[in-house]
């Protein structure tokens, strides 16, 4: 009888801790799928603010003439053009945070990928420096300074 007793006992008390461990894998499982949601949400957003500086940069180079006659087969054809013209690259096309060009070539150069000076000019040595910083560490390499990116290399200025 004392056996049963003492065996029902250490049942109970092994099964009790299962509970409480399933309930706690339970609530680690479910910060995980928030985690990864929150990460899902801010890359959005990071892409919204993207889009909305391309749509900025390609209503400034629509024409203001009479867009009454113009095709949509002409839109597309601008688009491209824009897209494909060698403009010179500017501190608008690559960064979309507000930062100083100077604080970016600092820190680029901080993280070891810009050799360039650090002359507040935002040209191509500044772009492939931050295609070169996306690709080490595993971002999207476009050479366009977006929040993601800045939130990594920002911790360079502090060095």
């Amino acid at each position: 009888m004392i056996l049963r007793l003492l065996l029902g006992m250490i049942f109970l008390a092994v099964t009790a801790g299962c509970a409480t461990t399933r309930v706690k894998t339970e609530q680690e499982q479910l910060q995980s799928r928030v985690t990864a949601l929150e990460k899902k949400a801010e890359e959005k957003d990071s892409e919204i603010v993207d889009l909305q500086y391309q749509v900025k940069d390609l209503s400034g180079k629509v024409s203001t003439k009479d867009t009454a006659d113009t095709s949509v087969a002409d839109d597309t054809e601008a688009l491209a053009a824009s897209k494909t013209s060698s403009h010179k690259t500017s501190a608008n096309d690559i960064i979309r945070v507000d930062v100083s060009v100077k604080n970016v070539q600092t820190a680029l150069k901080n993280a070891g990928v810009y050799s360039g000076k650090i002359d507040g000019k935002a040209g191509s040595a500044t772009k492939e420096a931050i295609i070169e910083f996306q690709q080490e560490h595993h971002l999207t390499a476009d050479g366009v300074l977006g929040r993601k990116t800045w939130g990594l290399l920002k911790s360079y200025l502090k060095e």
